[in-house]
Order: C-alpha cells, then sequence, then structure tokens
C-alpha cells in the first residue's frame, strides 16, 4: 500500500524578509557564519549558486523532491532569518513576510506543500505568540521552527515558559533547527561551524529542556529535533548515568531518567548510515522518527527513503511510518 511521502527537514528563504533584518545584524549576531572560517565562505560562494533558486522558489524544488521521491515537503523558514537579534518590531514584520510566503507556496501547490515550520519573534514572547496564532489560524500552519536559543539565551529560561504554555495549548509542534553554535570559537576550521556546531547545539538545547522539567511541567508538549536529534540519542546512557548519581540534575525531575523524556520527542532520519538509524529507533522508538532532507543545502541527505529501506530490523509497517506516516499524523495532514 503505498502512503505519501513526507519530508520533515527542508527550508524556503524568503529575500524580503533577509533584506529588511540586514541593517540590524551584526556578525557576531549569526554564530554559524561569524565562527566559520574563510576556506568554507569560500566554498559556500561557490555552492550557494546551485541552490539559490531551489532555496528561495518553491517551484523550482519539484524536480529535487521528484528525484528523491518525496511527495510532500513540510515547508519551514531559513533559519538565516530568523531575526532574533532584530528590533522586535523589525522581528515581527521578518517573521510575518516570510510565513505569507511560505503560506503562498504552499496554496500554489498544495499537492507538494505543507506548511510545517512558521518563524516567531522569539526576543519578545508575546509578539511571538501573537504571530503564532496568526501563522496557525489563518495561514494554516501545522508548526513552528526555532532556533536553539534566542540571543544566547536558553529555551528552558523561565522568560520563554509562557511561549511553551501557548504551544503546548495550540497542540502544535515546534521544530528545533539551529543556526549554528554559540560558543563556536574552536570551529572555525573544517566547516565545523555546521558539522559539530548544529547537532550540538541541538544537543545542548533539548538536555536543558529535559533537565529543566519542561517536558515534565508540559507533558503533551510536542518538539522535533532535526538531524538526528544531534548527539542526544547517541549518549543516553551517560545523560541516564548523571541522573542517577548527581542529585543536582533531580531536582526538576525526580521521578523519571533523560531517556524517559527522549522518547517523548520526534526525531528526522538526519544521520546518514543505517547503523545509526537503527540505534535511533532503538532508543526512541519508530514511531517518533520522520524522513528528512534539508533540502536544498549540501549537508542534506537526498535519498532518506533509501535510508529507511536499508535499515536492518525495521517491519515495511515501520518503514511506511517513517517515510511519511509519522510526520501525517503529528502534523495533521
Amino acid at each position: 500500500m503505498h502512503a505519501p511521502t513526507i519530508d520533515v527537514h527542508c527550508h524556503l528563504a524568503t529575500p524580503e524578509a533577509g533584506e529588511l533584518l540586514a541593517p540590524h545584524k551584526r556578525s557576531q549576531d549569526d554564530p554559524y557564519m561569524h565562527f566559520m572560517g574563510q576556506d568554507s565562505h569560500d566554498q559556500n560562494s561557490v555552492m550557494f549558486p546551485t541552490i539559490k533558486g531551489a532555496l528561495r522558489n518553491h517551484e523550482q524544488r519539484i524536480e529535487d523532491m521528484d528525484a528523491m521521491g518525496m511527495d510532500i515537503q513540510g515547508l519551514s523558514t531559513f533559519v538565516s532569518e530568523y531575526g532574533y537579534w532584530a528590533p522586535p518590531n523589525v522581528a515581527a514584520e521578518a517573521a510575518r513576510i516570510q510565513n505569507d510566503h511560505l503560506a503562498q507556496a504552499a496554496a500554489d501547490m498544495p499537492e507538494r506543500f505543507a506548511l510545517f515550520g512558521a518563524t516567531v519573534p522569539l526576543q519578545d514572547v508575546d509578539r511571538a505568540i501573537t504571530e503564532m496564532d496568526r501563522a496557525v489560524d489563518e495561514l494554516g500552519f501545522k508548526g513552528l521552527q526555532i532556533g536553539g536559543n534566542v540571543n544566547g539565551n536558553n529555551l528552558d529560561e523561565a522568560r520563554f515558559r509562557p511561549f511553551w504554555q501557548a504551544v503546548a495549548a495550540k497542540g502544535i509542534p515546534v521544530i528545533i533547527h539551529p543556526d549554528g553554535y554559540q560558543e563556536s570559537h574552536r570551529f572555525g576550521d573544517y566547516f565545523m561551524t555546521n558539522c559539530i556546531g548544529n547537532p550540538l547545539e541541538t544537543m545542548v538545547a533539548s538536555n536543558r529542556m529535559i533537565f529543566s522539567g519542561l517536558f515534565e511541567e508540559l507533558p503533551d508538549l510536542k518538539v522535533v529535533l532535526l538531524h538526528g536529534g544531534g548527539y542526544l540519542p547517541f549518549y543516553t546512557s551517560r545523560a541516564d548515568h548523571t541522573w542517577e548519581v548527581r542529585p543536582e540534575t533531580r531536582v526538576h525531575i525526580p521521578d523519571h531518567p533523560p531517556s524517559y523524556y527522549m522518547k517523548k520527542l520526534y526525531y528526522d532520519t538526519m544521520v546518514f548510515q543505517p547503523q545509526y538509524l537503527g540505534h535511533l529507533v532503538d532508543v526512541v522508538g519508530s514511531d517518533r522518527i520522520m524522513a528528512g532532507t534539508d533540502h536544498p543545502f549540501d549537508m542534506g541527505d537526498d535519498d532518506p527513503l533509501g535510508l529507511i529501506d536499508r535499515t536492518e530490523g525495521l517491519t515495511d509497517d515501520e518503514r511506511i511510518a517513517m517515510k511519511g506516516g509519522n510526520a501525517a499524523k503529528l502534523f495533521g495532514i
């Protein structure tokens, strides 16, 4: 039986929003680019022209989707356009422009695109909630996409609790996609700002959210970790051991170890090798994993369906679910 295949990890840029944000941006506001070495900047100047069309124009990505066997892309915004460092009114306007752009893409080709990751101006929680409500209630977004921190402020901090409470009440998933690691001063060479930085940021953010008791307080909160959850699911045993022997880690989660909460999160397949996808399945369960490509970037996986097929020990039903069924259920499409 065929079920639609769904990509939960892809980006559509909005140049108009980038132009609006640019005058307010300092180099240090974007750790991904700020700490990147010149060799990687040079390679980006070669790579970006090859993806520019697909990154900005939804109509130019259909051929890639067909080649990957992806029936539907769950569109999310471009992480370089979060704009958390901009004045709140400017960031709110940029978020509105981006979300409108994605909504138009989905309206143009509803059979190929769904709305998974609206952006919100998280430096101002009230404005973020307002834009979330507009994106979901008026534009039809099924979820949000946010960074791993907001100007160096951790997502588990008290200032963001009203945001998380509003998200939980709304019942929508939140995709976490980093824009580099905030402390990447050692990552200048060898494209480490991406290779190590992005998955490390995901691990730090999600660990803090777990240990802070966020998921204990809001058990129905739906959070999606891209890049296979970063390093989080691949050293679960150390987190659990820490919880067992260090009382300071049990202050907010006295009853359950970290792995208990990891099984309640969602993940994409962006781990590149069958043995790692198999491990992810063992740790969190196949019902928590969804196909992802990171389209149209060079760090993406252009054959996530093949990766699922090459992973041993899965049933046919599990493969169908990971290729699209789990995403359809989580995002309600």
